[in-house]
């Protein structure tokens, strides 16, 4: 009985301290670096099933990222990957969904760009190629000088050579 009471006393203890420390001066219960260290741990397993190339299940665990970490470190490398999986399957319009998301939320970045541009392939490699070239020329004319511009560049002129052909 003697020892219950010890444990249970300890136990309150403990619960008390954990919470003391984890509050910070707004009184919010997660702290910052426990927030990160969950962002970092979610997605580095999302990670490791990606390199082991099981897809479905780092599919479904970036998706769950995206989901709970809505403002997550890793946000644009998880949605890169979404998009990038979709295009393993043959799923463009998803993969365009996802590149859409990672524009919408960072179209100032490199990185935002990029998935600009690869909107426009996805239309390409769907037959789409209006709509792949009307995504080339803005890429072009609103982001010079960037990669991606680079890059729309020489499929505008591949796209040309194409309907040359035809």
């Amino acid at each position: 009985m003697k020892k219950l009471r010890y444990f249970l006393g300890l136990f309150l203890v403990l619960t008390m301290c954990i919470n003391s420390i984890a509050q910070d001066s707004s009184g919010s219960v997660v702290s910052g670096s426990l927030k990160k260290e969950a962002d970092d741990i979610k997605f580095q397993n999302s990670m490791e099933f990606y390199k082991l190339g099981k897809f479905d299940r780092a599919l479904s665990e970036f998706n769950e990222y995206i989901e709970i970490f809505f403002d997550g470190v890793h946000r644009s490398e998880a949605l890169k990957k979404i998009a990038e999986i979709y295009i393993r399957f043959f799923e463009y319009q998803k993969a365009i969904e996802a590149y859409k998301k990672l524009y919408q939320e960072f179209s100032t970045t490199e990185d935002g760009i990029d998935a600009y541009f690869q909107i426009g392939i996805c239309y390409k490699k769907m037959g789409f190629d209006l709509k792949a070239e009307e995504i080339f020329k803005y890429i072009i004319a609103e982001h010079p000088g960037t990669s991606a511009g680079y890059n729309a560049e020489i499929q505008l002129e591949l796209l040309k050579i194409i309907s040359d052909q035809k």
